[in-house]
């Protein structure tokens, strides 16, 4: 294979080689770095112990892989994992075209020894290789032949690069020998790398120009993808701080517009954020844009779709509340609302199909089946319309009312198993007085949990969650001896939703670690875990169906 290297006076960027056009682009960088941190890391050295015994198929991979290409995985990284890029685009034909980069981080020889084993494998089992295919502006390359790919790669300076279908070699030469634009002056790719800067891992879409490459795309899918314009997103492994932010613009919605674009509304300071203790398995809290944005689907639901039944109920129930569904229903019913869980074991939202509900005589609700732990916040926009709402449910009902005082606020018991209260401007609602009386705790606390403070000001949306501690209630539970730390201890991850002007950012944080890489050591196993038995318990189905 011929090699041409070339010096340069400005040592070449991932970025140089990417055309403006490219409809995806991927960046990895600082492998080694990571990997020199999971080496010193006393979580990561355990994790590395389990793995033999939770996911062997991934060790074996390790194991194969180095022994063909004669080298250790840390000399594996350290070649190609300093600086890797990827991206896609279309030509002038509509043909989908590939381009692979790698920065051999100082070890050229390595890389191209590495790449001829690689291509010779190829070549030898898929295809021709064609060693000094040729020279295209001064960069010997070669070809690999297979029976779906045409690949001509070779290397310029520090890096291999490689083009995967005709004319994408050239394309990315020709944009590094600045003959045509870079994505460096893609203006949205300027501005999510100026918002943001670099991670371990950076993507950026053009979702209108990748939108055709999507074959396999449902119309519905396609319809809420195409309301956003391009996405750039970062993801942070050694730093301390967010771990993901992710950076996107959509079209403005339009009145006929019924799609994800009317819950991308600008948020507000979230009152019901006064419910949260920070020792929740689960707390989402939404701005009133998410509630106004479904009555709206409902009202247009009812106005296109409605027969002359779904009339019939409704002026039923209007009837039976003496309350209009739009004036006094839908406007009480708008506003903030958070839900609280603060054990997913004891989480069962199924229960609710157990409520009981007659109408034959008066409106008669027994909640007595339903057993579920978990809380409902909300803040109404118009606190009149709710309390409305509630007097009537209560006149027309034959359910027992109960009261009675915690922390001077009246709770009253509804219902067998429904227990609310007001507390500070929030309605609280659970299931169990334990739950009741923890919300209030929450909101009567006047020491906030320090992550409130990592929030913005006026999120769209809000949700903390403890992911290890989800996946053990809905699978099989981790054994003790492979657990890092029990579940509760695992940090949990805290994310939301901002929205300026057509801008949306999506952000995401480990507030207990220093860096989100030890965070993902004591998250390891449970994932792990819960993927072996997942795919297991694939693997019976598929075998119970053959029998």
């Amino acid at each position: 294979m011929l090699v041409s290297l070339m010096p340069s006076a400005n040592a070449a960027k991932i970025q140089d080689f990417i055309p403006q056009e490219s409809a995806f682009y991927l960046q990895v960088r600082d492998l080694d770095e990571v990997y020199a941190e999971l080496e010193l890391s006393e979580n990561w050295k355990k994790v590395q112990t389990l793995l033999p015994t939770v996911a062997p198929e991934a060790q074996q991979g390790f194991t194969m892989g180095t022994t063909l290409f004669g080298t250790n995985l840390r000399g594996l990284i350290e070649t190609v994992g300093y600086r890797t890029g990827l991206a896609i685009w279309q030509n002038e034909a509509g043909e989908t075209q590939i381009g692979l980069l790698v920065h051999s981080g100082g070890n050229i020889g390595e890389l191209q020894r590495l790449t001829k084993i690689l291509a010779g494998m190829i070549g030898m089992n898929q295809g021709r290789l064609i060693p000094g295919a040729g020279i295209y502006r001064k960069v010997s390359y070669s070809t690999l032949e297979t029976p779906e790919h045409f690949i001509n790669y070779g290397f310029v300076d520090e890096f291999l690069v490689a083009g995967i279908g005709k004319g994408s070699f050239e394309k990315l030469i020709d944009t590094f020998r600045k003959h045509e634009p870079s994505i460096a002056k893609n203006s949205e790719f300027a501005a999510g790398t100026k918002k943001f800067g670099a991670g371990e891992v950076t993507a950026f879409v053009n979702v209108q120009k990748a939108m055709p490459m999507l074959k396999d795309l449902s119309n519905k899918d396609r319809r809420q993808l195409e309301v956003f314009e391009h996405a750039y997103a970062r993801f942070n492994l050694l730093e301390t701080g967010k771990c993901l932010q992710v950076y996107t613009q959509f079209t403005p919605p339009r009145p006929q517009d019924k799609d994800i674009r009317m819950f991308l509304k600008e948020g507000q300071r979230l009152r019901t954020l006064k419910a949260f203790s920070g020792e929740e398995e689960l707390f989402v809290a939404v701005a009133p844009s998410y509630s106004k944005a479904y009555w709206e689907l409902v009202h247009a639901a009812i106005a296109n779709k409605a027969t002359g039944d779904a009339y019939a109920a409704i002026s039923f129930f209007e009837g039976l509340l003496n309350l209009d569904l739009e004036a006094d229903v839908m406007a009480g019913l708008t506003g903030e609302l958070a839900l609280s869980v603060s054990d997913f074991t004891q989480f069962e939202p199924d229960t609710l199909s157990n409520l009981n509900i007659d109408f034959e005589n008066s409106l008669e609700i027994d909640f007595g089946e339903v057993e579920t732990q978990g809380g409902l916040i909300f803040r109404s926009d118009n606190p009149t319309k709710l309390n409305l709402i509630g007097n009537s449910i209560t006149n027309v009902s034959n359910a027992s009312v109960t009261q009675t005082d915690y922390r001077g606020t009246t709770v009253s018991g509804f219902a067998e198993n429904v227990y609310h209260c007001k507390s500070d401007g929030l309605f609280l609602l659970g299931f169990s007085e334990e739950q009741i009386y923890a919300l209030v705790d929450a909101v009567q606390e006047k020491k906030k949990p320090s992550a409130l403070k990592l929030l913005p000001k006026t999120p769209t949306a809000m949700v903390q969650l403890n992911l290890a501690r989800l996946l053990e209630a809905t699978g099989n539970p981790l054994p003790p001896e492979m657990a890092i730390v029990d579940a509760r201890e695992v940090s949990p991850l805290l994310a939301w939703l901002s929205v300026e002007g057509n801008e949306a950012v999506v952000e995401a944080i480990f507030p207990e670690e220093d860096a989100p890489l030890e965070a993902l050591a004591k998250l390891a196993p449970f994932i792990v875990w819960h993927s072996q038995n997942e795919q297991e318990k694939a693997s019976e189905a598929e075998e119970g169906a053959r029998e």
